[in-house]
């Protein structure tokens, strides 16, 4: 009973936000993306650490801890199943 309910709890908290219908992002993938391309983050520049991203989107467009955008990208990152 209690790993069933442990179970749902993380499903619940994984997907809280669901995806927008226009482009499948949660939205604090967007802001991700966003904050992104407002430093200018493309595939032919020079790499920057993720802190640097976390930062950026922490002080702009999300004001909570930095563990969920820290989440964010990692799954972003990861390769779809």
């Amino acid at each position: 009973m209690s790993s069933s309910y442990l179970d749902y709890a993380m499903s619940v908290i994984v997907s809280r936000a669901l995806p927008d219908v226009r482009d499948g992002l949660k939205p604090v993938q967007r802001r991700i993306l966003y904050a992104m391309d407002d430093l200018g983050m493309r595939a032919n520049q020079p790499h920057r650490k993720s802190a640097r991203i976390v930062g950026e989107v922490l002080g702009k467009y999300h004001p909570h801890s930095d563990q969920p955008v820290y989440d964010a990208m990692v799954r972003m990152a990861q390769d779809l199943s």
